[in-house]
């Protein structure tokens, strides 16, 4: 990790055995924002993504905008290497940017979920949205015997735009 203007994290995994290994990961980035109405995450349009609370089901993000209006647990697979929430209420934008990772997950708990969390809140969903980098589902990683892997993100702030 670096705390600076611009915070970045890195995840190396090294395959010490003598056969390939599968794995996902996920870098899990919690942000505070104004209200979940008042945002939006940009830099996913046109990339598909599993619905976990739809089944499972694979969709399209047609949308230039995704909003959260119900509880979201999406991973967005094969999807550009900076994604962008927009925080109206605070006029912000939390920039994310990615290296070494094809996935990222948007979730929020929601009213009924957040209320059975004990660490959460009954009302803390209204004011966070989890935006992670990762490699998940379709994009596991693959991992040669002797060989490392990298997944780094840094995040960063721009003011009113």
């Amino acid at each position: 990790m670096t705390f600076a203007q611009t915070l970045s994290l890195r995840l190396a995994v090294q395959n010490r055995a003598k056969h390939p290994i599968v794995f996902e990961e996920a870098l899990h980035s919690y942000f505070a924002i104004s209200d979940i109405a008042e945002i939006a995450i940009s830099g996913l349009a046109g990339t598909s993504y599993i619905d976990k609370t739809d089944a499972a089901r694979r969709k399209l993000q047609t949308a230039d905008l995704v909003t959260i209006t119900a509880e979201t647990d999406r991973v967005y697979l094969d999807t550009p290497r900076q994604c962008v929430i927009e925080d109206r209420g605070w006029r912000r934008r939390i920039v994310i940017e990615k290296d070494g990772a094809a996935s990222s997950v948007v979730w929020n708990p929601w009213v009924e979920k957040a209320a059975a969390m004990a660490d959460l809140g009954d009302l803390a969903w209204r004011g966070m949205i989890c935006v992670e980098t990762g490699n998940i589902a379709d994009n596991e990683v693959r991992l040669a015997a002797d060989a490392e892997h990298q997944m780094s993100t840094a995040i960063s702030i721009a003011a009113e735009w």
